[in-house]
């Protein structure tokens, strides 16, 4: 099985709205706010979304935004691998592993020195997934939910 995996255009929005919500079974966005949110998605320095073909039909995606940093003293790159997502009837066919080999591949021609990802504590299955392609759980991930209206000031207090 041999894919073609390019960036997305503004003409595979539609593709990817049905795509993301093929992912957990949800209804897809209207096509206005897919729009709006891939729009403001393209804006991001360096934030690619790929897609992935398999004899013309779109089979999945992911994203990767490629961020530096100056940690290790000195300048680094390195990549946040996101939304891999494989259309639900094609699961378990391998779409998914070529998808993140191309995904390291990218991010090691991008100059990176290494590619992060977060996964849902309850994904114990995609978990083995990114075990048995070489990734290994480093630290732990946080999150702290805010309300977009909160102020700077509000914080460290």
């Amino acid at each position: 099985m041999n894919l073609e995996i390019r960036i997305a255009t503004r003409e595979d929005w539609p593709l990817l709205n049905q795509l993301y919500a093929d992912m957990d079974g949800e209804s897809p966005l209207p096509s206005d706010d897919v729009e709006r949110i891939l729009t403001e998605i393209t804006q991001v320095p360096n934030y690619y979304i790929y897609i992935a073909f398999l004899n013309q039909q779109l089979v999945g995606t992911f994203s990767l935004l490629y961020a530096p940093t100056m940690m290790h003293r000195g300048y680094h790159k390195f990549a946040v691998l996101d939304a891999v997502t494989v259309i639900s009837q094609m699961r378990g066919e391998g779409i998914g592993s070529q998808m993140v080999q191309a995904a390291l591949q990218f991010s090691a021609e991008a100059g990176c020195y290494k590619v992060t990802l977060s996964s849902n504590l309850k994904r114990t299955r995609t978990h083995q997934f990114y075990q048995s392609l070489g990734f290994e759980q480093h630290g732990w991930s946080f999150k702290c939910l805010v309300q977009p209206s909160q102020q700077i000031e509000n914080y460290g207090r």
